[in-house]
């Protein structure tokens, strides 16, 4: 899956062949179809792959404190790493759009990323209701929505640090790590009932 995920960074999903997979892994094509049915089915375990490591950086976040603004930050040090270690899955779950499918017509592994998801906003948003019963956010945030924007805020803000690392440093004067720290807060005040 290393290598593929690679070469779907490299050469994009749609030129990268089973046969380009087969010669950077060093396994047969018929090795490979033992393991997936198709491309799209190794696509969907590198965004699995991705997904699960998300979960489980974001649960361990919460579980190291109680306070809302330690957590949150601990929180974009996980999508970090996420948008850092699995830019396919990050890729794949940002372009993704909603398609009627037969049910019967699902593959179990989208199944599983589906449920990912949902477990993933569903653990945010009870971070986001923690906050409104700490009486830290306000009490008019809707979890979920919040959830959704908070996401696409902190995908956004690493991306910006990613493709304009060098014009940040020459017309700010930030490092990276400066100009995140100054964008997490930003996203966070949106939240907050006294600005930070």
């Amino acid at each position: 899956m290393i290598s593929a995920d690679r070469l779907f960074l490299e050469k994009g999903f749609v030129q990268t062949t089973i046969d380009d997979i087969s010669k950077a892994s060093e396994y047969s094509r018929r090795t490979i179809y033992s393991y997936y049915e198709s491309k799209e089915d190794i696509l969907y375990h590198i965004i699995e792959k991705g997904l699960l490591s998300l979960k489980a950086n974001i649960s361990t976040a919460l579980s190291k404190s109680k306070d809302f603004l330690g957590r949150y930050h601990i929180i974009c040090t996980a999508f970090k790493s996420y948008q850092y270690d699995s830019p396919i899955s990050v890729d794949s779950v940002i372009k993704a759009k909603p398609t009627a499918f037969n049910e019967k017509d699902i593959p179990e592994v989208i199944i599983r990323i589906l449920s990912l998801g949902d477990e993933i906003n569903q653990i945010l948003a009870s971070f986001i209701e923690d906050g409104i019963k700490q009486k830290v956010v306000r009490e008019d945030i809707n979890p979920m929505a919040t959830v959704y924007i908070m996401w696409s805020n902190i995908s956004s803000l690493l991306s910006l640090v990613e493709t304009k690392e060098m014009v940040i440093k020459k017309q700010l004067g930030m490092t990276d790590s400066e100009f995140l720290d100054y964008g997490y807060t930003q996203i966070v005040n949106s939240l907050l009932k006294e600005r930070i």
